[in-house]
């Protein structure tokens, strides 16, 4: 979406740099419209010890700025929070969406938790673990790694003291009380985006109703970025500006005339979205939103009940933090309703993702997922996650047409079509019952295959009601995948 944002990044880089003499290590500015588009899931942490919600303060200066407090009745911005982890599950890092910053143990004051980390470091890991239920629900408790110490809510003081309920890493003994003890309670108003997790879709909601539909057709691209920390790619902890580049040569390629109308991007890391969507601007002279929805790890909580955390990007080098990691949705600049699936995935696995975005003066769903990794030896050795996945991401097909919609889908799917008889590779054997692949045009009858976009592998799809025409890309332009173009019909 065409905005300001020179102007209001350089505003927020005037209000954090009074802060920098109280910064962590891993503190710095950030640009919370850089994390705007994400369908990630957001909570709030609130204390057992006073029923109040946890509040960065923002509007504080100095060594005051950012820290936490207990102090809030309702839930804003600053009382909003995503989880993340880079390893795995096994803790996590608190981001607060009113600066985009990561909580930190700030150890040059008193231990306080500060929102001001711009990426993950020591001071930003913390440990959650499950300290039990009550007639509201399950607590934890959080410990900060750096501090070797629990964290407290700060509720001696005075209502009216400036530091009441303020948090701090404080608590020696495993023992903690109700001081020490927190819920996650998900947001599930207007901000959140995420519709469903695995087959449980009650946060999904309705599309708005689209414009009556007209035979039409969209060009369609999908491509898997390699885009965080895999070293076998050219695109390994690439930035922004440079995977936004990498992104318009694919489209270079297919012609100088060639202009889509939505993309699929797997492997894409968070904050590629603001670059993404600029370039595709300046070469179309149209307005963009780049969706993202994050892949997850099972937070390792020792009890209650499950709780996920955003897999991060790798950072990179000269550039810092890139956001989580997980799969992009563009499509035009009218978009507002968007939905994140979080797939029913192996248990100590990435949980791979969906994501739908509708356009609603063409009537179309487009949906991208980025499904597991299956075969012996890999996360899904049976595929029977494969097949979950797969009619979850049908499920939600069959949502939009319902409401009216057309549907466009696919991603990076990760399994070899039904014609090559290979290990899994009869798992979309039921997607193709009910809609035409790319390399099918509009014959139901043709070969259930299409052209390698992998190695040998054809394991990337577009899927809709038929095509006019199907393309894969001669560059892989630094992934280890091409990109798969198609012209979809819209009957």
């Amino acid at each position: 979406m065409r905005r300001l944002g020179a102007v209001l990044a350089v505003l927020f880089s005037l209000t954090i740099w009074t802060q920098l003499q109280w910064s962590a290590p891993a503190s710095a500015a950030a640009d919370p419209p850089a994390l705007a588009k994400s369908a990630g899931q957001k909570w709030a942490l609130k204390s057992v010890g006073n029923d109040k919600f946890v509040s960065a303060q923002l509007s504080s200066t100095g060594g005051e700025y950012a820290k936490l407090r207990a102090r809030s009745a309702t839930v804003g911005s600053w009382e909003r929070f995503t989880l993340h982890t880079d390893d795995k599950g096994a803790h996590i890092s608190l981001r607060n969406e009113g600066n985009g910053l990561f909580v930190s143990t700030d150890r040059n004051n008193t231990d306080k938790l500060r929102a001001q980390g711009d990426h993950i470091g020591s001071w930003e890991e913390l440990q959650l673990t499950y300290a039990g239920s009550d007639q509201y629900g399950a607590y934890y408790k959080l410990y900060s790694e750096v501090a070797k110490l629990y964290v407290a809510a700060e509720l001696g003081y005075a209502p009216t003291d400036p530091d009441y309920g303020v948090l701090r890493a404080r608590t020696a003994s495993a023992s903690v009380g109700s001081w020490e003890k927190f819920r996650l309670v998900a947001v599930t108003d207007d901000n959140n985006h995420v519709g469903a997790v695995g087959d449980d879709t009650a946060q999904w909601g309705t599309p708005p109703a689209p414009a009556a539909p007209s035979p039409a057709s969209a060009n369609v691209m999908t491509w898997n970025l390699c885009g965080d920390a895999n070293n076998g790619c050219a695109n390994y902890l690439s930035t922004p500006d440079h995977m936004a580049g990498q992104v318009i040569g694919q489209l270079d390629d297919a012609g100088p005339g060639y202009t889509p109308d939505a993309l699929f991007l797997e492997e894409s890391c968070e904050k590629f979205a603001p670059s993404i969507e600029t370039a595709l601007e300046n070469r179309t002279g149209t307005g963009w939103d780049v969706r993202f929805a994050p892949i997850y790890y099972n937070v390792t909580t020792a009890g209650g009940a499950a709780v996920l955390a955003q897999k991060e990007c790798a950072d990179a080098t000269g550039y810092g933090d890139r956001g989580a990691y997980g799969v992009s949705v563009a499509v035009p600049d009218e978009n507002t309703w968007y939905r994140a699936h979080i797939l029913k995935s192996p248990a100590g696995a990435e949980q791979r993702a969906a994501l739908c975005a509708a356009v609603t003066s063409k009537a179309v769903m487009y949906c991208g997922a980025h499904f597991s990794t299956g075969g012996t030896g890999w996360d899904d050795p049976d595929w029977s996650y494969h097949g979950y996945q797969r009619d979850e991401l049908t499920g939600d097909e069959a949502r939009a047409r319902t409401a009216g919609y057309r549907v466009v889908f696919g991603g990076d799917l990760n399994v070899n079509p039904p014609a090559r008889g290979w290990d899994g590779s009869q798992v979309l054997t039921p997607v193709y019952d009910d809609y035409r692949e790319c390399a099918q045009l509009q014959d139901a009858g043709s070969a259930r295959d299409g052209q390698n976009t992998t190695g040998n592998s054809k394991i990337d799809y577009i899927f809709g009601a038929g095509h006019t025409a199907c393309a894969v890309s001669a560059g892989t332009w630094g992934s280890d995948h091409h990109a798969l173009r198609s012209t979809t019909l819209l009957p």
